[in-house]
């Protein structure tokens, strides 16, 4: 699912094309996780969000809206999935990775893009 997203937000800023909606904002959940904890605890390692340039500018686009950064605690991300026994019996917590979502994310290039999933 990660690679037809990746195809999507080639040329659809938001998944219902030019629209930001609730979709967008559930997808945005998982994937500025995905990295921090799915990546290594659930062992969903053939990629990372950062390694799809659509799929990360994406991310950093939205938490870089109003008041999304604010809601978004890495650490505490980590910590949470981290601490599953049944996934990480030493319940050691990575350090890394380092993540920078406020980077440019060049997707307003995207503004006038139409379609939808």
């Amino acid at each position: 699912m990660l690679d037809t997203l990746e195809a999507h937000l080639r040329d659809h800023r938001y998944l219902a094309g030019t629209c930001f909606t609730e979709a967008d904002i559930r997808l945005f959940v998982t994937l500025v996780r995905f990295d921090a904890a799915y990546h290594g605890a659930f062992k969903c390692n053939l990629r990372r969000i950062e390694d799809y340039p659509n799929l990360s500018g994406y991310v950093r686009e939205i938490y870089q809206m109003d008041g999304l950064a604010n809601t978004v605690k890495i650490d505490q991300i980590k910590q949470g999935y981290y601490s599953i026994v049944s996934i990480n019996p030493t319940r050691i917590v990575p350090l890394g990775p380092d993540l920078d979502f406020t980077r440019r994310h060049g997707r307003e290039k995207l503004a006038d893009a139409q379609g939808s999933l």
